[in-house]
């Protein structure tokens, strides 16, 4: 069946609205990575519009950043925030439109460190897409090259609700514009395929104006469930070798936390 992603990242403005507060909780495990691994050459999979790669360019140091994302409005909003930093910060920064499945950059075989964040991999819904997205990243990976692959851990009780009660209405967030111009409201139904091991996510954004106006719209979010022995066998079949899992954004081991951070590395 056709799953559903690309609508839910084509308004960007909203969407940094929405993961703004995401930045608090994973900017610094990312920042903290580059100070322990000193990469010289880094491809952020999935980038979007930039919310982390820009924080990784106060890290000191003058490794290359290059990101790769499927979406245009997304690149383009990356690439206007680029504009905005120092020209000699700019000239280390490639951008790229393209599917982690399938791609080949320049750099390929240089990379030290490619990193796909905060639960992109979910956008990998078929076997056959994991198994070429981990492919080609382990093809752009240097001899002894990390591949960093953060997503959450199942949460059952979630998972649960989202198959017995996929009519519920969950209210997600309340948040306000930067201008202070509106209040948007987030709320979610979730639906849980326990076959496909696949969540269909519908997303209701309602924004209210100062203005008394408002403003509803409705996106689809479909996301892939991975379990921890799924997602590190991932890792072994495609090439790597399991260096470390981390449980959370504060480097404790796997299974102290809600997330799966797991470290492949390509053998020497």
């Amino acid at each position: 069946m056709p799953y559903e992603m690309g609508e839910y990242y084509e308004r960007v403005s909203d969407y940094d609205l929405e993961y703004q507060s995401q930045s608090e909780q994973d900017v610094p495990f990312w920042q903290e990575l580059m100070v322990r691994y000193t990469p010289q050459h880094v491809l952020e999979l999935a980038c979007g519009s930039g919310r982390i790669g820009l924080e990784l360019l106060k890290v000191p140091g003058a490794f290359r950043l290059d990101g790769l994302d499927l979406e245009p409005g997304m690149l383009k909003a990356y690439q206007r925030k680029l504009g905005e930093l120092p020209e000699a910060t700019q000239q280390r920064v490639s951008l790229h439109q393209g599917d982690m499945c399938d791609y080949d950059l320049p750099a390929r075989g240089t990379y030290d460190l490619i990193f796909l964040p905060f639960n992109s991999i979910s956008h990998l819904y078929e076997i056959e897409q994991q198994f070429a997205a981990f492919t080609k990243t382990l093809e752009h990976l240097a001899p002894g090259g990390r591949f960093v692959v953060d997503v959450f851990l199942p949460d059952i009780d979630y998972l649960s609700d989202a198959l017995n009660r996929p009519s519920t209405v969950y209210l997600e967030d309340e948040l306000e514009s930067p201008d202070g111009d509106f209040t948007m409201m987030l709320y979610t139904t979730r639906k849980y395929d326990a076959f496909e091991q696949v969540q269909h996510l519908t997303w209701t954004h309602e924004k209210f104006f100062e203005t008394g106006e408002n403003e509803r719209y409705l996106t689809r979010l479909d996301m892939h469930v991975f379990f921890p022995r799924e997602l590190q066998l991932l890792f072994l079949a495609t090439g790597f070798s399991i260096e470390s899992i981390y449980g959370g954004y504060d480097w404790k081991p796997f299974g102290k936390g809600t997330r799966q951070i797991v470290v492949g590395r390509k053998r020497r």
